[in-house]
């Protein structure tokens, strides 16, 4: 594998800073429940770079987008943030609007525009949405790698309009998940999830990279059935996929038991080549966990992405005891994907792993591509 190069400039290559109006595009796309943040951990690693501006007199505008409905509001985000520090929430910034409030700020101040997404042009990557973004700021700051696999205004735009530095956070995500394309080894990869055509090809990939590859979710549906097993009613993908790859190799090791629910309800474990036409996969069987287990023990490094069951419909045992077997390794255990940390992050802490991504596709885009549209900006 190419390792990716490493010329991104970063915080302490500014020069001058205090006074400077810096666009801080941050990974503000937190989840919400009834208007309040049920998981912080972006905004958490978020706060460095923050401080670390806010320490060297900057004039900080920040700036990102929130999932779904475009009408999705940053208050929640706001009254999160305000609690570490004072700021302003901006709603409107359309066509220079936000300019009094800007030219307003002092050194260390913190500006927050809302979501993003609310206008068109950020998703189409519309140049004069970017250029309008780009007269508010004098730097340009990413430190949203979970974002940066996608060629929105914010992420691919604006460097190209602005002197481009990446954050403390984009840059931790950067160097570590770097380590994986030159591995230390004995390496397991685990993948889990129903992402058939970002994380399909990333198994074909690394099934002749890792010692051993572990797939669960749906994903394990996927390759149960190119290899002539019945899966029953299982979730597989719609489309066509070329797994003989990883078929043939000896690193991917498919599930050898599975928990099934049946069409009356009732769930239990069946050998994997004995799943009936009515029953669905939900989850892996105790056999398949304990042989990921016994793999990891032994390894150097694990990296892990996507849950191993149906989490959506609380199928969640295997990840939840996946997770508790990895905060006793003795070596390193690398864990993303947004689905992978809303599971495991409910029992455990960032801390008992190695590292905890707050990527979930940039994450998988920059494994299987070693760079990302948001990295490439920066570069230029």
């Amino acid at each position: 594998m190419n390792l990716p190069m490493s010329n991104l400039q970063t915080l302490e290559d500014i020069k001058g800073l205090r006074g400077r109006r810096v666009f801080l595009r941050g990974a503000l796309n937190v989840p919400t429940e009834n208007g309040a943040i049920t998981d912080d951990y972006r905004l958490q690693k978020l706060l460095p770079t923050i401080n670390w501006l806010r320490q060297h007199g900057a004039r900080i505008i920040l700036a990102g987008h929130m999932s779904g409905n475009t009408e999705n509001t940053f208050a929640p985000v706001f009254s999160y943030l305000r609690e570490h520090f004072d700021l302003t929430f901006v709603t409107d910034y359309a066509n220079g609007s936000a300019q009094e409030a800007i030219d307003a700020m002092q050194d260390g101040e913190i500006i927050i525009l809302e979501n993003l997404r609310q206008y068109e042009g950020e998703k189409a990557n519309d140049p004069e949405f970017a250029r309008m973004l780009a007269g508010y700021a004098d730097i340009y700051v990413n430190d949203a790698f979970s974002a940066s696999h996608r060629e929105h205004a914010s992420i691919v735009g604006l460097p190209t309009l602005l002197p481009a530095y990446a954050g403390r956070q984009f840059m931790e995500e950067y160097e570590t998940l770097s380590t994986v394309l030159d591995p230390e080894h004995p390496f397991v990869f685990i993948l889990g999830g129903a992402k058939f055509s970002t994380k399909l090809p990333l198994v074909e990939k690394f099934s002749s990279v890792a010692d051993q590859v572990f797939v669960g979710g749906a994903l394990a549906n996927a390759y149960l059935a190119a290899g002539g097993q019945s899966v029953g009613s299982s979730v597989v993908p719609e489309e066509e996929f070329n797994l003989s790859g990883g078929l043939a190799s000896a690193a991917l090791k498919l599930p050898t038991d599975v928990l099934v629910l049946s069409a009356d309800g009732a769930t239990t474990i069946a050998s994997a080549d004995d799943v009936a036409d009515d029953e669905t996969i939900v989850d892996l069987g105790p056999e398949t966990l304990e042989g990921i287990i016994a793999a990891c023990r032994e390894a150097k490094l694990v990296v892990w992405n996507g849950p191993l069951g149906w989490y959506e419909k609380g199928y969640s045992e295997a990840t939840d005891k996946l997770a508790a077997a990895l905060k006793k390794m003795a070596g390193k255990t690398i864990l993303g994907g947004g689905d992978t940390a809303a599971v495991i992050l409910d029992d455990t802490r960032p801390d008992d792993f190695s590292f905890v991504s707050t990527a979930g596709g940039a994450m998988i885009t920059f494994l299987s591509q070693e760079t990302l549209p948001g990295i490439e900006a920066l570069q230029r």
